[in-house]
């Protein structure tokens, strides 16, 4: 019995050494356990312009000479809200561009998972502009028109 729990402590070292487990994954694990709202409801993302299974996939309207390559469109529905966003750029300097349909124009948010959180401010049609947000875990936190909190799941921008 020593002797096998020896070998599971040896082997534990060995993967531990050889494949540690990536910040990100960390960093992504942390933001979802200690940032979580257990009475908000949970948009779920509808489509995804990175996806690889055909239901997330966006259906392409313009051509790939006008779209940029490090540029990726994601849709998000749930709580009476469907969020649009648009995100561009390149590691610590992402540009965000959004809208949310059926959202109050107070108390939106994007949570990174470093702990930044960013303030957004929705014009009359649910409008929004972020610039300088990290590339990393994020997502946003907002209210319905008729005062229900609703958050995306996290996604890696």
């Amino acid at each position: 019995m020593d002797r096998d729990n020896a070998d599971l402590d040896n082997l534990r070292r060995i993967v531990r050494d050889v494949d540690p487990v990536p910040d990100e994954v960390f960093a992504a694990a942390r933001a979802a356990i200690i940032t979580r709202e257990l009475d908000a409801e949970l948009a779920a993302l509808v489509a995804d312009s990175t996806a690889m299974e055909d239901e997330l996939r966006f259906d392409p309207v313009r051509t790939a000479s006008t779209e940029t390559a490090d540029t990726r469109l994601l849709s998000f529905d749930g709580g009476g809200v469907r969020v649009e966003l648009e995100v561009s750029g390149q590691a610590d300097q992402l540009t965000v561009v959004g809208q949310l349909l059926g959202a109050a124009d107070r108390d939106c948010v994007l949570e990174q998972a470093d702990g930044h959180v960013l303030h957004v401010e929705l014009d009359s049609l649910g409008r929004f502009l972020i610039t300088g947000v990290t590339s990393g875990p994020a997502r946003l936190r907002y209210r319905s028109e008729s005062g229900g909190r609703v958050s995306t799941p996290w996604v890696w921008l």
